[in-house]
């Protein structure tokens, strides 16, 4: 099933407006992380935020999401597996992190070990992007749930 198709499911089941449109995808394998891993948390309802480098928002359009906007999160071969609704976001600096937003991310038991391992990304990322890491560098924290699963 296309995304497309997927999209038109999800608004004839809810009830939306016809015309509502997504905004965006989210492929957690893309990312080169455990995808599928991910995928069952975030179904099994264990995995209700995630974390995004600021500085690739402002790369792209300088739009960070907004509570209210619906994502399709794709699978193994891009597939679509459900749609997510944004409750929450906002920009935090690395070093603020809470471990109320590390437990809602649903991958580490600590703010240390979140750090450890998200520092590491963005070193990377930070590198790649020609930008030197800092403890306060800023990102974009979003909360979700699940809307609709295939």
């Amino acid at each position: 099933m296309t995304e497309f198709e997927f999209w038109e499911k999800f608004v004839k089941e809810s009830g939306l407006d016809p015309d509502s449109k997504y905004d965006g995808v989210f492929g957690f394998e893309a990312q080169g992380f455990f995808g599928a891993e991910r995928i069952a948390a975030l179904l099994a309802g264990k995995k209700r935020a995630a974390f995004f480098p600021y500085s690739s928002y402002v790369v792209d359009d300088g739009l960070i999401p907004v509570s209210g906007e619906h994502y399709i999160i794709l699978g193994a071969g891009r597939q679509p597996v459900c749609v997510i609704q944004t409750t929450r976001v906002q920009v935090v600096p690395f070093d603020q992190v809470t471990m109320e937003m590390v437990s809602a991310e649903g991958e580490d038991s600590s703010v240390e070990e979140w750090r450890q391992k998200t520092r590491e990304i963005l070193e990377d990322e930070c590198l790649a992007a020609g930008i030197s890491f800092a403890p306060d560098i800023k990102l974009v924290y979003m909360e979700f749930e699940v809307v609709f699963r295939s």
